[in-house]
């Protein structure tokens, strides 16, 4: 299986790194904005450098279309490359987020479904220690989101406002002495 991987910074070397240990893989096309940082990442991987272009017309360094696609790029690019992608026919998995915000994660996951294309995102977090204590503190009670309310959440224990100064849409209340609080 040929992949093309675009974005090789930290997370998408990792995942580089990964991909040329996999049995399945026989040839691993990597992209990024900064060609030297692709080269220093293919020197390790034992990968090829190509142009982005060139993955979605096999044109090039990829000397036809890679299998399935790999998004570790900046945020600001994901949804852009899951549309090209989509168009040209190829399953991409995306590392979180789809896009900087509705509209466009919107607009990627029409032109995947008008492509009857695949998108799978990658969301490990979930799997973190630390994101599993935050679900069973907020399961038992000892931890309340108070969203939104535009505020970041405070790190140490406070004793919230009454609810009439709560900031507008936030669901703090009285009763929210919690360790993360929104309420200011």
């Amino acid at each position: 299986m040929r992949i093309g991987l675009i974005g090789t910074g930290r997370i998408g070397t990792f995942h580089a790194e990964a991909l040329s240990r996999h049995p399945a893989v026989d040839a691993l096309l990597l992209a990024d904005a900064d060609p030297e940082r692709a080269a220093r990442t293919a020197v390790r991987t034992g990968a090829s450098v190509v142009a982005v272009e060139d993955l979605f017309t096999g044109t090039g360094g990829a000397r036809g279309l890679p299998d399935a696609v790999v998004i570790c790029s900046a945020t600001s690019a994901h949804a852009g490359l899951i549309a090209r992608a989509a168009r040209a026919g190829l399953p991409v998995f995306c590392e979180k987020p789809i896009a900087l915000d509705l509209p466009g994660t919107l607009a990627a996951l029409a032109e995947v479904e008008a492509a009857g294309s695949v998108l799978q995102l990658g969301f490990m977090r979930r799997f973190d220690a630390g994101y599993g204590e935050a679900r069973a503190a907020v399961a038992e009670g000892r931890l309340v989101v108070c969203t939104p309310c535009g505020r970041p959440p405070r790190t140490r224990p406070r004793r919230p406002p009454p609810t009439s100064r709560s900031p507008a849409g936030c669901t703090a209340t009285a009763s929210c002495t919690t360790s993360t609080s929104c309420a200011g």
